[in-house]
């Protein structure tokens, strides 16, 4: 008998899938993580917190998201600001153990996201017309859980390896007019293409708005991180 077609489906990034994080059982398993970091070396130390090097590991990311307007979004400066801004998520297959998909190529697969207006019409399930699609790249998920832990129920233990890959895209914030501050909330979906296939979409992040290129009012981040910091400071 067979199983019937694969079922893929986008969630949070796979080391926050602990109780004190997202949970499997809490809607947020569903949404891509947007990562804010302050360094120039930002990439740098996004995947040595997603690797487990540089006394970094992968639990670190649950520190990284923005803090929060009044109205609930996350206001997104640009680099000029010292700040930059990466997308995070899991690509799962739904079946016991919920195993990461390995992306195939060679089938038409590719992974990417896109960003558009959170009031944005369109069937859940389809890319809209004109989308740009930015790139994801993938890279592997250092074993960081203690034994009898979710993540390490998950393939994440620490006393094995892991067998758990996240994929990751820089967000341009810094795209369009310089001059112009863009009140409309966003929000990111992560894309696998399968042609000729459906695309499978991920749920909707955080919503977001382009606060343009002046610095976090003073009182919220003074970007004198201390080293160590889930924010990124530079080490």
């Amino acid at each position: 008998m067979s199983a019937g077609p694969e079922r893929l489906q986008w969630t949070a990034p796979a080391p926050l899938w602990t109780a004190d994080t997202v949970g499997t059982a809490s809607p947020a398993f569903l949404r891509p993580l947007i990562a804010e970091l302050d360094t120039d070396a930002f990439l740098d130390v996004f995947l040595a917190m997603a690797g487990g090097t540089g006394g970094r590991g992968p639990t670190d990311l649950a520190g990284l998201p923005p803090d929060q307007a009044p109205d609930g979004t996350y206001p997104l400066y640009w680099p000029t600001a010292h700040r930059y801004y990466l997308v995070a998520a899991s690509l799962v297959c739904r079946r016991p153990g919920i195993p990461d998909h390995a992306v195939q190529p060679a089938l038409g697969e590719r992974p990417f996201f896109v960003i558009r207006p959170a009031a944005a019409a369109g069937p859940d399930d389809a890319l809209l017309p004109g989308e740009r699609q930015l790139p994801l790249h993938a890279t592997p998920v250092a074993a960081f859980a203690p034994p009898g832990s979710t993540a390490a129920t998950l393939g994440m233990a620490a006393d094995g390896r892991s067998t758990r890959t996240l994929f990751y895209g820089f967000v341009p914030v810094s795209d369009g007019d310089p001059d112009v501050r863009d009140p409309t909330a966003h929000v990111i979906r992560t894309v696998l293409a399968r042609d000729p296939c459906p695309p499978v979409l991920g749920a909707p992040s955080h919503p977001f708005t382009f606060a343009g290129p002046l610095p976090p009012p003073i009182g919220l981040r003074t970007g004198l991180l201390p080293t160590g910091s889930p924010k990124g400071a530079t080490p």
